[in-house]
C-alpha cells in the first residue's frame, strides 16, 4: 500500500517530501504546538468538543484514505496539491487558536519570525524579519468566541444566507470523526489578479473577487466533472490555522502577509449566520500580528483571496 501511495508522490518536485516523511513532520508539528495529549487510551490525540476523545490517526490509516480516494488525489496532485494537512477539526476552536498564538509568541521571542518569501524554493532572496505585538500576538474578532460551540459557526455552506445548508461542527465529527485529513498547494501567498498559474489546466484563484463568487465557481465545479477546480472545497478556520501553524513550523515565516508577498485568505468553507460574515486570516504588518477576521460575502477587495483544498 505504502509503495503505491508513494507513486502518487514521485516524481512531482525535487524537494517534496514523501508521504511518510510528511506524516511524520504533520505529527511532530501537532506534538511541538501542544495540540496532541495523552489520552485515557494511552494514544495521543484530542479531546473534542463533544466530550468524547479522538487519537491522531495512524499512518497507515491515512494511507488507506489516500488509496481509497487515490483517482482524486492523483488527479489534484498534478494540479499541485500537494501538501498533506491532518486537522484535529473536533478540537474546540478557541484552544486551536491559543496554540497557534502560542507558536507566534514562540517564534517571535526566539527571532525566528519572518516575513513569507515571494519564491519558497528561492534560497538567495531575503526574507524579511517581522516585529511582533507580545503582549497581543494574535487579533480575534470576538465572534469566533464559542462559535463552533455554541453552533454559530457554521462549516461547508452552500450560499451565505440564512439558507446556508451548512452543518455545525457537532454534526461533522458525529458523521465522519474527529479529524480531517486534506491536501493543499503549498502556497502561503494567494496570487494576486493577474498572478495566477496555470498548472494542468487548472487556473489558480486568484484575489480581487467575492466569498460568494469563490463559492460559486467551486458549487459549480462539484457538479461538473471535467471543471478543472472540481474535487476542490473551501477552508474553514481550523484548517487555515493548521496550515499557518504547519508553515509557520516549517519555515519560520507568516502566512498571508498582504502588505508583503501574500493577500488575505477567506475561509468560505465556514461561515456566520448570524452575522452575515465569511471568516478570514492574513498577517497585519501595523499591528505586528496574526489576524483572524471576518468579511461580508460580497466584499470585493484586491488583496483578499481564497485557498481552496481537497479533503478526503
Amino acid at each position: 500500500l505504502y509503495q503505491q501511495i508513494q507513486e502518487l508522490y514521485e516524481p512531482k518536485k525535487e524537494l517534496e517530501l514523501s508521504f511518510q516523511e510528511q506524516y511524520k513532520s504533520q505529527a511532530e508539528i501537532l506534538k511541538k504546538a501542544g495540540i496532541l495529549h495523552e489520552l485515557e487510551s494511552g494514544q495521543f490525540g484530542i479531546k473534542g468538543i463533544d466530550g468524547k476523545e479522538y487519537p491522531l490517526p495512524a499512518e497507515h490509516d491515512v494511507a488507506k484514505r489516500i488509496e481509497a480516494n487515490k483517482e482524486l488525489v492523483e488527479r489534484k496532485q498534478e494540479q499541485g496539491f500537494t501538501k498533506l494537512l491532518i486537522v484535529p477539526f473536533a478540537m474546540k476552536l478557541d484552544d486551536l487558536i491559543e496554540a497557534y498564538k502560542q507558536r507566534i509568541l514562540d517564534h517571535g521571542q526566539r527571532g525566528k519570525l519572518f516575513a513569507t518569501k515571494k519564491e519558497e524554493d528561492d534560497k538567495a532572496e531575503h526574507r524579511a524579519p517581522l516585529t511582533l505585538d507580545k503582549d497581543q500576538p494574535i487579533w480575534v474578532w470576538d465572534g469566533y468566541n464559542d462559535a463552533d460551540v455554541d453552533g454559530k459557526l457554521v462549516y461547508r455552506p452552500k450560499q451565505f444566507s440564512k439558507k446556508h445548508q451548512g452543518k455545525t461542527k457537532q454534526e461533522i465529527i458525529k458523521e465522519e470523526g474527529g479529524w480531517q485529513i486534506m491536501f493543499v498547494e503549498d502556497m502561503p501567498n494567494i496570487s494576486r489578479e493577474g498572478k495566477g498559474k496555470l498548472i494542468k489546466g487548472r487556473k489558480q484563484f486568484e484575489a480581487n473577487d467575492t466569498p460568494n463568487n469563490y463559492l460559486k465557481a467551486l458549487n459549480n465545479a462539484e457538479i461538473k466533472k471535467t471543471d478543472p477546480h472540481n474535487g476542490e472545497k473551501g477552508m474553514a478556520p481550523e484548517e487555515q490555522i493548521i496550515y499557518a501553524i504547519t508553515h509557520l513550523e516549517e519555515t519560520d515565516e507568516v502566512m498571508d502577509d498582504w502588505q508583503g508577498n501574500g493577500s488575505i485568505s477567506y475561509q468560505i468553507g465556514a461561515y456566520f449566520p448570524s452575522s452575515g460574515y465569511v471568516p478570514d486570516a492574513y498577517w497585519d504588518r501595523g499591528n505586528r500580528q496574526a489576524s483572524l477576521s471576518r468579511s461580508s460575502p460580497d466584499d470585493r477587495v484586491d488583496c483578499c483571496g481564497v485557498r481552496p483544498a481537497v479533503r478526503i
